[in-house]
């Protein structure tokens, strides 16, 4: 699958996509600093103080799915922009807080549209950017934010507690999200893809499954805190969330609009990158609270000061991203990066086992701080791309929602269990050493002891994530399959049908060596073959393959057959450039990187005309609003689809030059179809006029009582004898024919015994008539 074509302004639009980016981010630890001095101010119980972090990432991430989703079908652009304004308002509500309840709920709704925002702009970022050294600079400075925004939200949370109080943590997030939403506006163009959006019903079920499955996993490591991990409740709540993501699973492997489509989990690319960032923020968000805690309790730095000294973590974050994952990604496989990122951020947390309440903040904390975030700087953005790439446009905002579900539920999780493990370790500590009442001195030693355990147990998290990179994520990127064997499906496709299956016929591979037009065998090294498809999906037979070297020297080059699929052969590991062209549709061009197997690769091109035009009514010329305009190409298949606005107006991009049939829709109209040459880049101005169409509409009644009756067969049969149309009487006995022509009909209806009536329309009256049927005897 290719990625959409680049868009322009897209490095202003970035700026907007970051701010917002940053903002979500951000408000995940801005209110750890400000924290205590909330607690103190709503005298919120130490049991409860978690919830004001845990009730943000906890509803978000159970909503990232579904946010994810609703970007896929209502649109990126749209979903950015209800996020911020929703985020903003809920902000200004947590700001304004009176009690715990206020703070609670308004730090749910700003997870609840942190949810929408997120998912939507990773997947613009996504979409915007498809050159790779363009892409590798993009996701390298939403890398820094991503992990760097955390200790951002440290420092001003510091600044806004000291010098003005802990409301402004929240209320901060209303100009911020003014700027973004305006410049938005501006300059945030979606890019086009030749996937058509799938307008299925939303999964419910599975939001509902997810949702609560989540809910009880984190509430559970919560419970354990002050219950114990055996208490009945805190196993209840394990089972059930388990019982609960299962379902989900299972609902997802047989729905047919699935809210999480396993196609995107399943490859262990893709599954390996979600698995090791949920691991990571585990580890690193759990350090936060610790962290903050410590400069603040027990070494007795003022707010600004203990955000100030995560300023070194910030900085290594975006140093690992920028320049050092950045500027390797394309010269080594992501595992190469990964691994190693997560084993420095291991060393760094070890580190911090070595806290003590005399403890240098020289000597210990800022050289893990430094070695932390280098390491996960360069773990966060590789592990961002991977999990982002290849998959198919109806999929881009659950992929890009995966990303921040693990990102959310690991912080989540990884402030519920630590801090439960912290505490347990502390609460342990005073009761053995403590002999009589503890003193201050040794609450203090008790605190930093729990701190270490919980670290122990974070530096364990981050070993465990990079033996999941190591062992899962296999050197290629995430979103390509091995070649099939032949007597294997080729595999599905992105947006094809999972119970379909598609042999892979040989193909002929031309090589350089091979002089004029000659076709040569395949030549010695490792398969890279697939399939390209063209506008709906449709294989494309006759388009061009070239394989290119990083360093621009031709590889090989093949023309696909009449069922799309090709197949190269590259010399060696390593990464190369696909380039694909085809008469009549965008070029594109896509970096592969192959491993010791054969490569399975798909791309969709998209056309490189649009169609525009206005739908007006063919009696007042008025336009016509909220009218489906359909394009079909000459074999039937739906190319594409859109809405008109209120000036009529419509525009379908990514079209293959060539004659289409355009049909428009609208209620109280009759439809029109009209064949359109579209040629050439630019767009095809064709507007269309629609007829009024008459209707038809009443009740079908029964009984002396003339009760309203349900489930009665309508027939409306015209001048000629034929059926033009028949429908069923809903609960309310109603019924409704619309898009008529003029002339006589004859309506008829039966269930006990049939009725039947005639009229007359002139096709633009509405007419009702209420039909009587008599039960048998009457």
């Amino acid at each position: 699958m290719a990625a959409p074509q680049a868009v322009p302004r897209r490095w202003t639009a970035l700026l907007f996509i970051a701010l917002a980016q940053l903002m979500v981010v951000l408000d995940a630890t801005i209110v750890n600093i400000a924290l205590p001095s909330a607690q103190r101010a709503l005298d919120i119980s130490d049991g409860d103080r978690q919830w004001v972090i845990t009730a943000y990432t906890l509803v978000f991430g159970g909503l990232l799915l579904f946010g994810g989703r609703i970007a896929d079908l209502v649109g990126r652009k749209r979903t950015f922009l209800i996020g911020l304004i929703g985020f903003a308002g809920a902000s200004a509500l947590g700001g304004a807080a009176v009690n715990t309840g206020m703070l609670l709920g308004a730090r749910a709704l700003q997870g609840a549209f942190g949810a929408l925002l997120a998912p939507s702009a990773l997947s613009l970022l996504a979409t915007m950017f498809t050159e790779p050294r363009e892409r590798a600079k993009a996701f390298g400075i939403y890398g820094a934010i991503a992990g760097g925004g955390s200790a951002v939200g440290l420092i001003l949370g510091g600044v806004l507690t000291e010098y003005l109080n802990w409301r402004w943590a929240l209320y901060v997030n209303v100009p911020i999200a003014a700027v973004a939403f305006v410049g938005a506006l501006a300059f945030v163009h979606v890019a086009v893809s030749s996937g058509r959006r799938d307008r299925a019903r939303l999964d419910i079920p599975g939001v509902i499954l997810v949702t609560a499955g989540l809910v009880s996993l984190v509430y559970g490591f919560t419970r354990a805190e002050s219950q114990g991990w055996g208490e009945r409740g805190v196993i209840g709540l394990f089972v059930a969330a388990g019982v609960l993501l299962v379902a989900f699973v299972v609902v997802e492997a047989l729905t047919r609009a699935p809210l999480l489509p396993l196609r995107v989990v399943t490859d262990r690319n893709r599954g390996g990158a979600y698995l090791a960032v949920g691991l990571a923020v585990i580890a690193m968000f759990g350090l936060f609270l610790f962290l903050t805690y410590y400069l603040q309790i027990v070494k007795g730095y003022s707010p600004v000061r203990s955000g100030l000294a995560f300023l070194p973590f910030t900085a290594g974050m975006i140093t690992g991203s920028t320049q050092i994952a950045a500027r390797l990604m394309h010269r080594v496989p992501a595992r190469a990066l990964m691994v190693p990122g997560l084993l420095v951020g291991a060393a760094g947390m070890l580190l911090l086992t070595q806290l003590k309440v005399d403890s240098s903040y020289v000597g210990v904390v800022l050289p893990a701080e430094l070695l932390i975030s280098l390491g996960l700087g360069s773990t966060m953005m590789p592990a961002m791309n991977l999990a982002t790439s290849d998959v198919a446009p109806q999929d881009a905002g659950v992929a890009s929602a995966m990303v921040n579900t693990a990102q959310q539920v690991g912080g989540s999780i990884g402030t519920a269990l630590l801090n439960t493990i912290a505490a347990t370790a502390t609460t342990t500590y005073i009761a053995a050493h403590a002999h009589g009442r503890p003193s201050r001195l040794l609450v203090a030693v008790g605190q930093v002891h729990g701190f270490a355990v919980a670290i122990r147990w974070g530096t364990g998290i981050l070993l465990l994530a990079a033996l999941v990179v190591a062992v899962l994520i296999n050197g290629r990127k995430g979103g390509r399959r091995r070649l099939p064997q032949a007597s294997a499906p080729a595999g599905a496709h992105a947006g094809a049908r999972p119970d379909v299956q598609e042999p892979r016929p040989a193909l002929n591979v031309e090589s350089p060596s091979v002089g004029g037009n000659g076709v040569a065998p395949a030549l010695d090294g490792i398969a890279v073959g697939g399939r390209i498809r063209g506008a709906g999906s449709v294989p494309l037979p006759g388009a061009t393959i070239t394989l290119v070297e990083l360093g621009g020297r031709q590889l090989g080059r093949a023309t696909t057959g009449a069922d799309g699929s090709y197949t190269l052969s590259a010399p060696a590991p390593g990464s190369y450039v696909l380039i694909v062209a085809a008469d009549g549709h965008q070029p594109q061009a896509a970096t592969v990187t192959v491993g010791d197997e054969p490569l399975f690769y798909e791309l969709t091109l998209s056309g490189t005309s649009g169609l525009a035009g206005v739908v007006r009514s063919a009696t007042t010329g008025a336009p016509v609003a909220a009218a489906t305009v359909v394009v079909t190409d000459l074999r039937g298949d739906i190319v594409g689809s859109a809405e008109t606005d209120q000036g009529g107006r419509f525009s379908i991009e990514d079209l293959v030059s060539g004659t289409v049939t355009l049909v428009a829709d609208a209620d109280g109209h009759r439809p029109s179809a009209v064949r359109v040459e579209v040629s050439g880049p630019g767009t095809t101005q064709c507007d269309v006029e629609l007829r009024a169409g008459g209707r038809i509409s009443g009740t079908v009644r029964a009984g002396a009582g003339n009760t309203p009756l349900g489930d009665a067969r309508v027939a409306l049969v015209n001048a000629a004898g034929d059926t033009v149309a028949t429908t069923m009487t809903g609960s309310d006995g109603e019924y409704t024919f619309t898009g008529l022509e003029s002339g006589e009909y004859t309506l008829t209806a039966s269930a006990y015994q049939p009725a039947t009536t005639t009229m007359t329309i002139d096709g633009t009256e509405q007419t009702a008539t209420d039909l009587r049927l008599g039960h048998p005897g009457e």
